[in-house]
Protein backbone atom coordinates (compact mmCIF):
# COMPACT_ATOMS: atom_id res chain seq x y z
CA UNK A 1 0.00 0.00 0.00
CA UNK A 2 1.51 3.54 -0.87
CA UNK A 3 1.57 6.40 1.35
CA UNK A 4 -0.11 9.62 0.42
CA UNK A 5 2.62 11.21 -0.49
CA UNK A 6 4.04 8.44 -2.83
CA UNK A 7 0.59 8.78 -4.42
CA UNK A 8 1.21 12.77 -5.39
CA UNK A 9 4.11 11.84 -7.57
CA UNK A 10 2.37 9.37 -9.84
CA UNK A 11 0.93 10.46 -12.78
CA UNK A 12 -2.66 10.72 -12.92
CA UNK A 13 -3.19 11.68 -9.42
CA UNK A 14 -4.58 14.57 -8.04
CA UNK A 15 -1.75 16.52 -5.57
CA UNK A 16 -2.77 18.83 -2.50
CA UNK A 17 -1.14 21.62 -4.36
CA UNK A 18 -3.72 21.10 -6.71
CA UNK A 19 -1.73 22.41 -9.73
CA UNK A 20 -1.23 19.76 -12.58
CA UNK A 21 -0.05 19.99 -16.45
CA UNK A 22 -3.13 17.47 -18.48
CA UNK A 23 -1.25 16.24 -21.76
CA UNK A 24 -2.48 14.51 -25.07
CA UNK A 25 -0.85 13.43 -28.05
CA UNK A 26 -2.71 13.56 -31.28
CA UNK A 27 -1.07 12.61 -34.13
CA UNK A 28 -2.49 14.51 -37.96
CA UNK A 29 -5.30 11.75 -39.03
CA UNK A 30 -3.26 12.18 -42.64
CA UNK A 31 -0.38 9.93 -40.65
CA UNK A 32 -2.62 8.55 -37.50
CA UNK A 33 -2.33 5.37 -38.87
CA UNK A 34 1.03 4.66 -39.33
CA UNK A 35 2.30 6.31 -36.47
CA UNK A 36 -0.63 4.64 -34.04
CA UNK A 37 0.49 1.26 -34.98
CA UNK A 38 4.39 2.03 -34.85
CA UNK A 39 4.85 4.40 -32.51
CA UNK A 40 4.20 5.72 -29.14
CA UNK A 41 4.62 9.08 -27.57
CA UNK A 42 6.56 10.31 -24.54
CA UNK A 43 6.87 13.18 -22.76
CA UNK A 44 9.60 14.46 -21.14
CA UNK A 45 8.94 16.73 -18.16
CA UNK A 46 11.29 18.65 -16.50
CA UNK A 47 14.11 16.16 -17.76
CA UNK A 48 11.82 12.64 -16.69
CA UNK A 49 10.59 11.06 -19.39
CA UNK A 50 6.71 9.53 -19.25
CA UNK A 51 5.23 7.08 -21.96
CA UNK A 52 1.89 8.36 -23.24
CA UNK A 53 -0.66 7.14 -25.29
CA UNK A 54 -2.43 8.25 -28.41
CA UNK A 55 -4.90 10.37 -28.21
CA UNK A 56 -5.74 9.44 -24.69
CA UNK A 57 -5.17 12.42 -21.78
CA UNK A 58 -2.94 11.78 -18.25
CA UNK A 59 -2.49 14.33 -16.09
CA UNK A 60 1.11 14.58 -13.82
CA UNK A 61 1.04 16.71 -10.82
CA UNK A 62 3.06 20.14 -10.69
CA UNK A 63 4.78 22.96 -8.42
CA UNK A 64 4.01 26.21 -8.76
CA UNK A 65 6.54 27.89 -11.70
CA UNK A 66 8.80 27.18 -14.97
CA UNK A 67 8.26 23.93 -16.43
CA UNK A 68 9.57 22.42 -19.31
CA UNK A 69 8.10 19.97 -21.77
CA UNK A 70 9.19 17.78 -24.72
CA UNK A 71 6.75 15.70 -26.47
CA UNK A 72 7.98 12.96 -29.36
CA UNK A 73 7.78 9.69 -30.42
CA UNK A 74 10.03 6.59 -30.76
CA UNK A 75 9.09 3.61 -32.83
CA UNK A 76 8.84 0.25 -31.05
CA UNK A 77 12.29 -1.17 -30.74
CA UNK A 78 13.52 1.76 -31.48
CA UNK A 79 15.20 3.77 -28.88
CA UNK A 80 16.00 7.26 -30.34
CA UNK A 81 13.29 10.30 -30.02
CA UNK A 82 11.65 11.53 -33.13
CA UNK A 83 9.97 14.65 -34.16
CA UNK A 84 11.07 16.41 -30.77
CA UNK A 85 8.49 19.60 -30.17
CA UNK A 86 9.25 21.58 -26.64
CA UNK A 87 7.32 24.24 -24.44
CA UNK A 88 8.26 26.22 -21.78
CA UNK A 89 5.14 26.32 -19.60
CA UNK A 90 4.53 28.73 -15.97
CA UNK A 91 2.34 27.70 -13.88
CA UNK A 92 0.60 29.32 -10.78
CA UNK A 93 -0.40 27.49 -7.80
CA UNK A 94 -3.94 25.59 -8.12
CA UNK A 95 -3.45 26.06 -11.78
CA UNK A 96 -4.91 23.21 -14.10
CA UNK A 97 -2.97 23.55 -17.55
CA UNK A 98 -4.26 21.26 -20.69
CA UNK A 99 -1.04 20.76 -23.33
CA UNK A 100 -2.07 18.97 -26.73
CA UNK A 101 0.89 17.79 -28.77
CA UNK A 102 -0.17 17.20 -32.48
CA UNK A 103 2.36 16.61 -35.58
CA UNK A 104 1.93 17.80 -38.71
CA UNK A 105 0.43 15.91 -41.83
CA UNK A 106 4.19 15.18 -42.94
CA UNK A 107 5.55 12.32 -40.92
CA UNK A 108 8.88 14.34 -40.41
CA UNK A 109 6.67 17.49 -38.27
CA UNK A 110 7.55 17.36 -34.49
CA UNK A 111 4.72 16.35 -31.94
CA UNK A 112 4.19 20.17 -31.07
CA UNK A 113 2.86 20.40 -27.79
CA UNK A 114 0.40 23.55 -27.13
CA UNK A 115 -1.05 25.09 -24.45
CA UNK A 116 -5.03 25.44 -24.61
CA UNK A 117 -6.77 28.21 -23.60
Amino acid sequence: MSTASESALRPGTQTRRGSSVRVVAQPHWVNAWLLKSTARPHLRLDGTEHALTWSHAQTFPLDPGQHHLETFWRYRGIAIALGTGSLRLRITKGEDAVVVARNGPLNHQPLQPRLQA
